[in-house]
Protein backbone atom coordinates (compact mmCIF):
# COMPACT_ATOMS: atom_id res chain seq x y z
CA UNK A 1 0.00 0.00 0.00
CA UNK A 2 1.03 3.58 -0.57
CA UNK A 3 1.97 5.57 2.54
CA UNK A 4 3.72 8.83 3.18
CA UNK A 5 6.23 8.89 6.03
CA UNK A 6 7.08 12.25 7.53
CA UNK A 7 10.33 12.72 9.41
CA UNK A 8 9.48 12.98 13.08
CA UNK A 9 11.56 13.86 16.10
CA UNK A 10 10.76 12.68 19.60
CA UNK A 11 11.85 14.24 22.86
CA UNK A 12 13.10 11.85 25.49
CA UNK A 13 10.64 11.30 28.31
CA UNK A 14 11.99 12.32 31.67
CA UNK A 15 9.34 10.46 33.58
CA UNK A 16 10.38 6.85 34.20
CA UNK A 17 6.82 5.55 34.03
CA UNK A 18 6.34 7.26 30.67
CA UNK A 19 9.58 5.68 29.45
CA UNK A 20 8.37 2.27 30.55
CA UNK A 21 5.01 2.72 28.80
CA UNK A 22 6.74 3.92 25.66
CA UNK A 23 9.02 0.88 25.70
CA UNK A 24 6.04 -1.44 26.07
CA UNK A 25 4.28 0.35 23.20
CA UNK A 26 7.31 0.00 20.93
CA UNK A 27 7.58 -3.71 21.73
CA UNK A 28 3.89 -4.15 20.94
CA UNK A 29 4.22 -2.24 17.67
CA UNK A 30 7.19 -4.37 16.55
CA UNK A 31 4.95 -7.44 16.61
CA UNK A 32 2.69 -5.76 14.03
CA UNK A 33 3.14 -4.61 10.44
CA UNK A 34 3.43 -0.83 10.27
CA UNK A 35 1.60 0.62 7.27
CA UNK A 36 2.92 4.06 8.17
CA UNK A 37 1.02 7.33 7.99
CA UNK A 38 -2.02 7.37 5.72
CA UNK A 39 -5.47 8.92 5.36
CA UNK A 40 -8.69 6.87 5.39
CA UNK A 41 -11.06 7.66 2.51
CA UNK A 42 -13.87 5.23 3.28
CA UNK A 43 -15.35 2.97 5.96
CA UNK A 44 -18.35 0.70 5.63
CA UNK A 45 -19.83 -2.30 7.40
CA UNK A 46 -20.05 -5.65 5.64
CA UNK A 47 -21.12 -8.89 7.32
CA UNK A 48 -20.44 -7.42 10.75
CA UNK A 49 -16.90 -6.27 9.89
CA UNK A 50 -15.78 -2.74 9.05
CA UNK A 51 -13.97 -2.38 5.71
CA UNK A 52 -11.61 0.59 5.53
CA UNK A 53 -10.01 2.11 2.44
CA UNK A 54 -7.01 4.45 2.45
CA UNK A 55 -5.48 6.89 0.01
CA UNK A 56 -3.65 5.48 -3.00
CA UNK A 57 -3.83 1.77 -2.16
CA UNK A 58 -6.69 -0.11 -3.81
CA UNK A 59 -6.77 -2.76 -1.09
CA UNK A 60 -9.42 -2.95 1.62
CA UNK A 61 -8.39 -3.32 5.26
CA UNK A 62 -10.70 -4.53 8.01
CA UNK A 63 -11.32 -3.89 11.68
CA UNK A 64 -13.73 -5.65 14.00
CA UNK A 65 -16.21 -3.24 15.68
CA UNK A 66 -15.48 -4.57 19.17
CA UNK A 67 -15.29 -2.63 22.42
CA UNK A 68 -11.52 -3.16 22.40
CA UNK A 69 -11.27 -1.49 18.97
CA UNK A 70 -13.75 1.29 19.71
CA UNK A 71 -11.06 3.96 20.14
CA UNK A 72 -9.34 2.86 16.90
CA UNK A 73 -12.59 3.00 14.94
CA UNK A 74 -13.24 6.44 16.41
CA UNK A 75 -9.80 7.64 15.26
CA UNK A 76 -10.45 6.26 11.76
CA UNK A 77 -13.83 8.01 11.52
CA UNK A 78 -12.38 11.29 12.79
CA UNK A 79 -9.50 11.10 10.30
CA UNK A 80 -11.96 10.29 7.50
CA UNK A 81 -14.11 13.29 8.38
CA UNK A 82 -11.16 15.69 8.61
CA UNK A 83 -9.08 14.09 5.85
CA UNK A 84 -6.22 13.86 8.33
CA UNK A 85 -3.42 11.28 8.78
CA UNK A 86 -3.28 8.36 11.17
CA UNK A 87 -0.69 5.65 11.70
CA UNK A 88 -2.00 2.17 11.02
CA UNK A 89 -0.69 -1.21 12.19
CA UNK A 90 -2.01 -4.53 10.91
CA UNK A 91 -1.62 -8.12 11.99
CA UNK A 92 1.23 -9.60 9.92
CA UNK A 93 0.14 -11.32 6.72
CA UNK A 94 -3.46 -10.12 7.01
CA UNK A 95 -5.63 -7.11 6.14
CA UNK A 96 -6.81 -6.83 9.75
CA UNK A 97 -6.13 -3.50 11.48
CA UNK A 98 -4.75 -4.15 14.95
CA UNK A 99 -3.88 -0.65 16.11
CA UNK A 100 -4.33 2.99 15.10
CA UNK A 101 -2.47 6.06 16.33
CA UNK A 102 -3.28 9.71 15.68
CA UNK A 103 -0.97 11.63 13.37
CA UNK A 104 1.09 14.53 14.66
CA UNK A 105 0.69 18.17 13.66
CA UNK A 106 3.73 17.72 11.44
CA UNK A 107 2.02 14.78 9.73
CA UNK A 108 -1.07 16.94 9.17
CA UNK A 109 0.99 19.70 7.57
CA UNK A 110 2.79 17.20 5.35
CA UNK A 111 -0.41 15.66 4.03
CA UNK A 112 -2.12 18.99 3.50
CA UNK A 113 0.81 20.00 1.31
CA UNK A 114 0.59 16.77 -0.73
CA UNK A 115 -3.16 16.11 -0.95
CA UNK A 116 -5.04 18.89 -2.70
CA UNK A 117 -8.60 19.70 -3.70
CA UNK A 118 -7.30 21.72 -6.61
CA UNK A 119 -6.94 19.92 -9.93
CA UNK A 120 -3.62 20.95 -11.48
CA UNK A 121 -3.81 21.43 -15.22
CA UNK A 122 -0.83 20.99 -17.51
CA UNK A 123 -0.03 23.13 -20.52
CA UNK A 124 0.88 20.58 -23.16
CA UNK A 125 1.62 20.46 -26.87
CA UNK A 126 0.90 16.74 -26.95
CA UNK A 127 -1.83 15.31 -29.18
CA UNK A 128 -4.85 14.43 -27.05
CA UNK A 129 -6.70 12.49 -29.78
CA UNK A 130 -4.98 9.63 -31.59
CA UNK A 131 -5.50 9.88 -35.37
CA UNK A 132 -7.00 6.41 -35.97
CA UNK A 133 -7.69 2.97 -34.55
CA UNK A 134 -4.42 1.62 -35.94
CA UNK A 135 -2.50 4.09 -33.78
CA UNK A 136 -4.65 3.18 -30.79
CA UNK A 137 -3.86 -0.49 -31.27
CA UNK A 138 -0.15 0.16 -31.79
CA UNK A 139 -0.01 2.14 -28.54
CA UNK A 140 -1.78 -0.72 -26.77
CA UNK A 141 0.80 -3.18 -28.08
CA UNK A 142 3.65 -0.91 -27.07
CA UNK A 143 2.23 -0.62 -23.55
CA UNK A 144 1.50 -4.34 -23.21
CA UNK A 145 5.06 -5.16 -24.27
CA UNK A 146 6.32 -3.30 -21.19
CA UNK A 147 4.70 -5.89 -18.92
CA UNK A 148 6.95 -7.54 -16.37
CA UNK A 149 8.05 -10.94 -17.59
CA UNK A 150 8.15 -10.02 -21.29
CA UNK A 151 11.35 -9.92 -23.29
CA UNK A 152 10.87 -6.31 -24.42
CA UNK A 153 10.00 -4.84 -21.02
CA UNK A 154 12.23 -2.02 -19.88
CA UNK A 155 13.04 -1.22 -16.26
CA UNK A 156 10.89 -0.62 -14.37
CA UNK A 157 8.40 -2.88 -16.11
CA UNK A 158 4.63 -2.57 -15.67
CA UNK A 159 3.11 -5.02 -13.20
CA UNK A 160 0.04 -6.14 -15.17
CA UNK A 161 0.52 -9.70 -13.84
CA UNK A 162 0.05 -8.58 -10.20
CA UNK A 163 -3.43 -7.05 -9.86
CA UNK A 164 -3.58 -7.03 -6.06
CA UNK A 165 -2.50 -3.38 -5.93
CA UNK A 166 -0.54 -0.76 -7.85
CA UNK A 167 -3.11 0.25 -10.50
CA UNK A 168 -2.25 3.90 -9.80
CA UNK A 169 1.42 3.28 -10.73
CA UNK A 170 0.53 1.14 -13.76
CA UNK A 171 -1.77 3.84 -15.13
CA UNK A 172 0.83 6.56 -14.62
CA UNK A 173 3.50 4.51 -16.40
CA UNK A 174 1.13 3.75 -19.28
CA UNK A 175 0.49 7.45 -19.71
CA UNK A 176 4.24 8.10 -19.76
CA UNK A 177 4.61 5.69 -22.68
CA UNK A 178 1.94 7.65 -24.58
CA UNK A 179 3.74 10.91 -23.76
CA UNK A 180 7.03 9.51 -25.04
CA UNK A 181 5.26 8.93 -28.36
CA UNK A 182 3.71 12.39 -28.55
CA UNK A 183 0.23 11.59 -27.19
CA UNK A 184 -1.71 12.21 -24.01
CA UNK A 185 -4.78 10.72 -22.35
CA UNK A 186 -7.24 11.00 -19.51
CA UNK A 187 -7.72 8.55 -16.67
CA UNK A 188 -10.86 6.98 -15.30
CA UNK A 189 -11.24 6.15 -11.61
CA UNK A 190 -14.01 3.77 -10.53
CA UNK A 191 -14.99 3.34 -6.86
CA UNK A 192 -17.03 0.84 -4.91
CA UNK A 193 -16.98 -2.69 -3.59
CA UNK A 194 -15.04 -3.95 -6.60
CA UNK A 195 -14.20 -7.54 -7.48
CA UNK A 196 -12.23 -8.61 -10.54
CA UNK A 197 -11.05 -11.89 -11.98
CA UNK A 198 -7.66 -12.51 -13.54
CA UNK A 199 -8.89 -15.80 -14.99
CA UNK A 200 -7.16 -17.79 -12.26
CA UNK A 201 -8.01 -15.84 -9.10
CA UNK A 202 -10.10 -12.96 -7.78
CA UNK A 203 -9.05 -9.64 -6.28
CA UNK A 204 -10.99 -7.07 -4.25
CA UNK A 205 -10.47 -3.32 -4.65
CA UNK A 206 -11.91 -0.14 -3.19
CA UNK A 207 -11.15 1.58 -6.51
CA UNK A 208 -9.43 0.97 -9.82
CA UNK A 209 -7.84 3.31 -12.37
CA UNK A 210 -6.63 3.03 -15.96
CA UNK A 211 -5.89 5.36 -18.85
CA UNK A 212 -8.74 6.61 -21.05
CA UNK A 213 -7.54 7.26 -24.60
CA UNK A 214 -9.35 9.30 -27.27
CA UNK A 215 -9.02 8.37 -30.95
CA UNK A 216 -10.72 8.99 -34.31
CA UNK A 217 -12.76 6.08 -35.63
CA UNK A 218 -13.11 5.21 -39.35
CA UNK A 219 -15.84 7.85 -39.73
CA UNK A 220 -13.66 10.53 -38.16
CA UNK A 221 -15.70 10.62 -34.96
CA UNK A 222 -13.85 10.82 -31.65
CA UNK A 223 -14.35 7.83 -29.37
CA UNK A 224 -12.73 6.80 -26.09
CA UNK A 225 -11.24 3.50 -24.99
CA UNK A 226 -9.69 2.16 -21.80
CA UNK A 227 -6.25 0.55 -21.99
CA UNK A 228 -5.74 -1.84 -19.08
CA UNK A 229 -3.87 -5.08 -19.89
CA UNK A 230 -4.27 -6.21 -16.28
CA UNK A 231 -7.97 -6.87 -17.04
CA UNK A 232 -8.07 -6.84 -20.85
CA UNK A 233 -4.85 -8.24 -22.37
CA UNK A 234 -6.36 -8.47 -25.87
CA UNK A 235 -6.87 -4.79 -26.60
CA UNK A 236 -8.58 -1.49 -25.73
CA UNK A 237 -12.19 -1.64 -24.48
CA UNK A 238 -15.04 0.75 -23.78
CA UNK A 239 -15.14 2.26 -20.33
CA UNK A 240 -18.49 0.53 -19.74
CA UNK A 241 -16.96 -2.88 -20.40
CA UNK A 242 -14.03 -2.00 -18.17
CA UNK A 243 -16.23 -0.94 -15.24
CA UNK A 244 -18.31 -4.10 -15.65
CA UNK A 245 -15.12 -6.17 -15.37
CA UNK A 246 -14.50 -4.44 -12.03
CA UNK A 247 -17.75 -5.88 -10.62
CA UNK A 248 -17.35 -9.54 -11.52
CA UNK A 249 -20.00 -11.17 -9.33
CA UNK A 250 -18.49 -14.61 -9.87
CA UNK A 251 -15.90 -13.33 -7.35
CA UNK A 252 -18.59 -12.31 -4.85
CA UNK A 253 -20.89 -9.41 -4.13
CA UNK A 254 -19.71 -6.32 -6.03
CA UNK A 255 -20.95 -2.87 -6.97
CA UNK A 256 -19.83 0.46 -8.40
CA UNK A 257 -20.63 3.49 -6.25
CA UNK A 258 -19.30 6.15 -8.63
CA UNK A 259 -16.67 6.87 -11.26
CA UNK A 260 -14.89 9.95 -12.58
CA UNK A 261 -12.65 11.00 -15.44
CA UNK A 262 -9.58 13.11 -14.66
CA UNK A 263 -6.69 14.67 -16.51
CA UNK A 264 -3.88 12.24 -17.21
CA UNK A 265 -1.47 13.91 -14.82
CA UNK A 266 -3.58 12.94 -11.77
CA UNK A 267 -1.79 10.13 -9.91
CA UNK A 268 -4.54 9.46 -7.40
CA UNK A 269 -8.07 10.82 -6.91
CA UNK A 270 -9.92 10.10 -3.69
CA UNK A 271 -13.68 9.38 -3.70
CA UNK A 272 -14.19 12.93 -2.39
CA UNK A 273 -12.08 14.43 -5.21
CA UNK A 274 -8.77 15.12 -3.49
CA UNK A 275 -5.73 14.71 -5.72
CA UNK A 276 -2.15 13.51 -5.57
CA UNK A 277 0.45 14.05 -8.31
CA UNK A 278 3.68 12.27 -9.23
CA UNK A 279 5.00 14.40 -12.05
CA UNK A 280 8.56 13.06 -11.89
CA UNK A 281 7.43 9.39 -11.62
CA UNK A 282 9.62 8.78 -8.55
CA UNK A 283 6.77 7.14 -6.68
CA UNK A 284 5.51 5.36 -9.79
CA UNK A 285 8.85 3.75 -10.62
CA UNK A 286 9.49 2.80 -6.99
CA UNK A 287 6.13 1.00 -6.62
CA UNK A 288 6.54 -0.84 -9.93
CA UNK A 289 10.04 -1.96 -8.96
CA UNK A 290 8.85 -3.38 -5.63
CA UNK A 291 5.99 -5.28 -7.31
CA UNK A 292 7.97 -6.30 -10.43
CA UNK A 293 8.69 -9.91 -9.44
CA UNK A 294 5.13 -10.66 -8.29
CA UNK A 295 2.28 -12.28 -10.19
CA UNK A 296 -1.18 -13.63 -9.49
CA UNK A 297 -3.24 -12.78 -6.43
CA UNK A 298 -0.56 -13.31 -3.79
CA UNK A 299 0.97 -12.01 -1.68
CA UNK A 300 -2.04 -10.26 -0.25
CA UNK A 301 -1.79 -7.78 1.33
CA UNK A 302 0.72 -6.36 -1.15
CA UNK A 303 4.25 -5.54 0.02
CA UNK A 304 4.64 -2.24 1.86
CA UNK A 305 5.65 0.60 -0.47
CA UNK A 306 5.89 3.22 2.28
CA UNK A 307 9.52 3.92 1.46
CA UNK A 308 8.60 5.22 -1.99
CA UNK A 309 7.36 8.56 -0.62
CA UNK A 310 6.88 11.74 -2.63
Amino acid sequence: MMVFVAALSFNACSDSNAEKLMGQNETSNKALTDLGKTIPVGIEKENGTLKVSFIVTAQFYTIEPTQENEKYVSLIREALKNESPIQVFIKPGTHEIAKVEKGSEEDVRFFKSALTKEAKNESSKLTSVLPNVATLNSMFTLIKNQACGTSTASSPCITFRYPVDGCYARAHKMRQILINNGYDCEKQFVYGNLKASTGTCCVAWSYHVAILVSYKNAAGVTEKRIIDPSLFPSGPVTDTAWRNACINTSCGSASVSTYANTAGNVYYRSPSASYLYDNNLVNTNCVLTIFSSLSGCSPSPAPNVGGCGF
